[in-house]
């Protein structure tokens, strides 16, 4: 049996934590920026430019779940994950400078060509870094409110490289001009960010527990097989979908509701991104504690309903509202989107114990692949819709950018931004109802003999080794 660590040293999960500052830099610009830069600048049309977001996902249906078995049966000297790091923080560095460079070709074919290239080889090196990363804490610790604990650091991470990607990018768009060479300077000073993150987080967490699997594996099909088993996972997941697709509708759209909506300059964003990391930062502590007092759903429930009231706050909104309305939605969003991300992390965690405790086996690194594989389609989908529904409407992608859209344009970038991710928060509540794992519940979880084996609990008992670098 593998020693119980129930706390972990601080510095510990601040190194891991800090890899999530570059996947969240990787990810918020993509889904922020993408769209408006494909159609606005690159000269895509808005349903090809979404279609190419979403069809570079397509491949994570191979590649999530075959990076994850390989990082479950891995065995380098320093862990399991730990090595897919680097290569993962090479190709997401390499692959967002690529796609925030694209060099103005002759023909629109040759482009999308180009921006498809891009789109697949940052999804690899996402996929790459993500899933090992995410399989992590599961092997860490073993305590409960500890995995709360562990994910808060992230999320502060996830709060810094939101600023850098919501807050920082429009003001070097403001003062570069909105053209190439500013997304070509976001590019450099990003690409560096992503690899330095990275590359910290494999070298600090270099005394975090892991272990290897010492059972015989099962193979790829029964593996899924099981995972699909695992009621409160698929529960998670399904919530965790609805939402990722309203919050990816309204990244998208972002850009063009500032611009062509309220237009208002993008320094605005820059302090509504500000005051969003603040509010998700200070609201850490205050989702720890309440996830001890009414549980992690109750809480996470919450979280959930205050960013459907968000969502709704845009409906009334116009160009002659007093700023401070938008500022005050900064502080409505801060308070739930970091609880979203902590209780969402944590209780995944909590799945993969109890499939842990259930089968005897370690496979945290299929379990971060099916998660990280419905984060990345969702986080696609969004553009996707947001792309067609541009189109649909008839947005004008030769104007100037801060020339004046038909009414039934302005109402398109409103869905997007508005209802899209209501609807979908008010559906995730359905499925976040039907989690019903607590601690209790995971405390009193016995082996289950796997068919046609022994059914002697002792024999499905977990066998693992620990190793420390």
């Amino acid at each position: 049996m593998t020693e119980r660590v129930d706390v972990l040293p601080a510095r510990l999960k601040l190194m891991w934590g800090s890899g999530a500052l570059g996947v969240a830099v990787l990810m918020n610009s993509i889904s922020i920026l993408i769209l408006f830069y494909l159609v606005s600048v690159v000269g895509l049309s808005p349903g090809l430019a979404g279609t190419l977001v979403f069809a570079s996902k397509l491949i994570d249906v191979a590649s999530d779940p075959i990076m994850g078995i390989i990082s479950d049966r891995a065995k380098f000297r320093n862990g399991r994950r730990r090595p897919f790091l680097v290569t993962g923080a090479f190709i997401s560095a390499a692959s967002f400078a690529m796609l925030f460079t694209i060099p103005e070709f002759a023909n629109e074919t040759t482009t999308a060509a180009y921006a498809f290239g891009a789109l697949v080889l940052y999804t690899i090196g996402y996929t790459i870094f993500n899933v090992p990363y995410m399989a992590m804490p599961a092997e860490m610790t073993d305590g409960y409110h500890e995995r709360s604990s562990l994910h808060s650091y992230r999320v502060v991470f996830v709060s810094i490289g939101s600023t850098i990607a919501g807050a920082i990018a429009p003001l070097l768009l403001q003062f570069f001009g909105e053209g190439r060479e500013a997304y070509r300077m976001i590019a450099i000073l990003f690409s560096a960010v992503i690899f330095a993150s990275m590359v910290a987080c494999y070298l600090g967490t270099r005394d975090a527990r892991f272990t290897f699997n010492t059972r015989s594996a099962h193979s790829a099909g029964a593996q899924i097989s099981l995972l699909l088993g695992n009621r409160p996972f698929m529960w998670l997941i399904s919530t965790k979908a609805l939402q990722l697709i309203g919050v990816a509708s309204a990244a998208a759209t972002t850009l063009f509701f500032i611009t062509a909506y309220l237009r208002i300059e993008l320094f605005h964003l820059t302090i509504f991104g500000l005051i969003n990391t603040v509010v998700t930062i200070a609201m850490m502590p205050v989702f720890v504690r309440m996830s001890r007092r009414i549980g992690k759903r109750n809480a996470y429930v919450f979280s959930t309903l205050v960013y459907v009231l968000y969502s709704l706050s845009w409906i009334p909104a116009d160009p002659g509202e007093p700023i401070i309305y938008f500022y005050a939605r900064a502080v409505l969003v801060g308070i739930c989107l970091g609880g979203n991300i902590l209780l969402a992390m944590s209780m995944l965690t909590d799945t993969i114990d109890l499939d842990a405790r259930r089968t005897g086996m370690r496979r945290e690194g299929v379990y971060a692949a099916m998660y990280s594989f419905v984060e990345k389609f969702s986080s696609a989908f969004g553009p996707l819709l947001v792309g067609w529904v541009l189109a649909f409407v008839g947005f004008n992608r030769n104007l100037p950018r801060d020339a004046v859209q038909e009414p039934q344009v302005l109402f398109g970038i409103l869905v997007g931004m508005s209802l899209i991710p209501a609807a979908a928060g008010l559906l995730s509540l359905l499925t976040l109802s039907r989690y019903r794992l607590d601690e209790q519940t995971l405390s009193a979880t016995e082996p289950e003999p796997e068919p046609g084996s022994d059914p002697d609990p002792a024999a499905t008992r977990t066998s693992t080794e620990e190793v420390r670098a």
